[in-house]
């Protein structure tokens, strides 16, 4: 003897309460089956992500040496300019 002041609410927190349990499944199940293809797709290609990642860190480590050598050079160009153009002395 349910009347729509009283049922509305009632079955309204029953409906959510399903659609909270049906989305908290599918949405595990889609992580589940997303995140194991992933994970096998990394593990079979393993290898060449690894030599790609060895490659990668070489290029930066390079990159990073002539950007010192760089800065270190113009340091040492404009130190010389400065001293050339004073008259002072390199001590």
């Amino acid at each position: 003897f349910f009347t729509f002041g009283l049922s509305i609410p009632v079955f309204a927190a029953i409906g959510s309460g399903c659609g909270l349990a049906t989305g908290a499944v599918v949405g595990c199940a889609t992580g589940l089956v997303g995140g194991g293809a992933t994970g096998f797709g990394v593990y079979t290609k393993r290898d060449a992500i690894g030599s790609s990642v060895t490659k990668t860190l070489s290029k930066v480590d390079s990159a990073a040496k002539l950007v010192k050598e760089t800065a270190s050079n113009s340091a040492d160009y404009v130190r010389n300019r400065l001293v050339g153009g004073t008259g002072g002395t390199t001590d």
